[in-house]
């Protein structure tokens, strides 16, 4: 850890500007989503896509040299960041992300990930986009950082490296959903004096939210073990209370064919593994939920966001009124 946030702090202050020069963010094809001009919004939205290209022969995705992987982009974090509705702004910067296999080959169990200089190039981008965002476009507004799998790990690390990110100066909460093998004492211990911690409610404010979605008896998995932090979006809780799929406020499912997304009401419950620190749903292992164990067997972490969609959407728009209620809205 300390050698990854060494090397981003000079990587942020130009002393590596050689090696890793941040992307243009002034530059507005360098932003996936930027809607800054959008007056009628409660909050904003800072977003990074999971990881959504593979090619062993080029590491970082390369978003300006492939119209399809740009489109794909869009249409992905347009779905993703949808399930806030209209009334939101969203911000979502194009980030030099790593490949598919390179990043599987990060999330060993232990912290290998954190500490690995192949993430650096995206987690650049991410802070600089975040910084440019709290710059020009923030103006006093309450926003959610939200990001999964690759996404979560980039903005985990730019939120680590942006002290002017504060509740009282608008940080609501940040779902990192995804994230992979951190325990709540190592994010507490990360985010030190910052007023920043894990969530232990719906309702607490400056917190980090994770859940990682796997079948029953799963023990092989890249993104849970050894107690890693978890809170179920069902009932926000950390302990192993299920919750029931009455509490589901509906999965979200995105249709890659007609592009949109399709809502399906009480769709699951979930509880808590507290031992391996994974979220433990009951469906089908092998099926288009895991994808067919692409990613292990029983393992559904690219249904993370979207078997809870509804449950997020609604405890972002909590913890945005509980913010106002306690900071007042700037304009």
């Amino acid at each position: 850890m300390k050698k990854l946030l060494f090397f981003l702090l000079l990587s942020c202050c130009g002393f590596l500007a050689a090696a890793e020069p941040a992307t243009d963010y002034g530059d507005a094809a360098n932003w996936v989503i930027c809607e800054a001009d959008k007056t009628d919004a409660e909050f904003d939205v800072f977003y990074v896509y999971p990881t959504l290209f593979a090619d062993k022969k080029q590491p970082l995705m390369n978003w300006r040299g492939d119209p399809k992987l740009r489109a794909k982009t869009v249409g992905f974090a347009k779905a993703q960041t949808g399930i806030f509705g209209s009334g939101v702004r969203v911000f979502a910067p194009f980030v030099r992300q790593l490949d598919y296999t390179r990043c599987m080959e990060e999330l060993q169990p232990g912290r290998a990930w954190i500490d690995s200089d192949a993430i650096v190039p995206g987690v650049v981008d991410t802070i600089a986009a975040f910084r440019f965002y709290l710059e020009h476009f923030n103006r006093g507004r309450p926003y959610i950082l939200i990001g999964h799998s690759q996404g979560a790990m980039d903005l985990y690390l730019a939120l680590l490296s942006t002290p002017e990110a504060s509740v009282p100066c608008g940080f609501v909460a940040a779902y990192l959903i995804g994230l992979p093998h951190l325990t709540a004492a190592e994010i507490a211990a990360d985010f030190g004096k910052r007023g920043i911690a894990p969530a232990t409610g719906e309702t607490d404010l400056g917190v980090i939210i994770v859940w990682n979605t796997q079948a029953p008896g799963v023990e092989n998995s890249g993104f849970t073990g050894n107690k890693t932090y978890c809170i179920n979006p069902l009932n926000w809780r950390t302990d192993g209370t299920s919750a029931d799929k009455a509490e589901n406020a509906g999965a979200f499912f995105y249709d890659y064919r007609t592009k949109k997304n399709k809502t399906v009401p009480h769709f699951c419950g979930a509880r808590i593994d507290t031992e391996r620190g994974a979220l433990v749903v009951d469906l089908p292992v092998n099926s288009r939920y895991d994808a067919k164990g692409f990613m292990g067997s029983g393992v559904f972490h690219m249904n993370d966001i979207w078997f809870f969609a509804g449950n997020l959407r609604d405890n972002a728009a909590l913890r945005v009124k509980l913010w106002k209620e306690k900071y007042g809205r700037a304009e």
